[in-house]
C-alpha cells in the first residue's frame, strides 16, 4: 500500500512539473514563477493527505510564510 502511494505522488508531482515547464514554455515566465514555487508547499500537503504525516506548528508556519511569499510576490 505504501509503494502504491509513493508511486502516485510521484505521479502527481511529475504531473506538476511537467505543466510548469508547458507552461513556461508558452506563458510569461513572470507569471508561471510564483506558482512553480508553490510546488515545494503541494508536496508536503500531498504527504499529510495520502501518508498522514504530521506537521508542527513551526513548520506550519513556514508553510504559511511561503504561501504568503508566493502571493505577495505575484503582487
Amino acid at each position: 500500500r505504501t509503494w502504491a502511494t509513493l508511486i502516485l505522488m510521484g505521479v502527481i508531482e511529475l504531473a506538476a512539473v511537467a505543466c510548469v515547464n508547458y507552461g513556461l514554455t508558452i506563458g510569461d515566465a513572470i507569471l508561471i514563477t510564483p506558482i512553480s514555487s508553490a510546488l515545494s508547499v503541494v508536496t508536503i500537503l500531498l504527504a499529510v493527505l495520502f501518508l498522514k504525516e504530521r506537521i508542527t506548528r513551526w513548520q506550519t508556519m513556514g508553510i504559511a510564510m511561503a504561501i504568503a511569499g508566493i502571493v505577495t510576490t505575484t503582487l
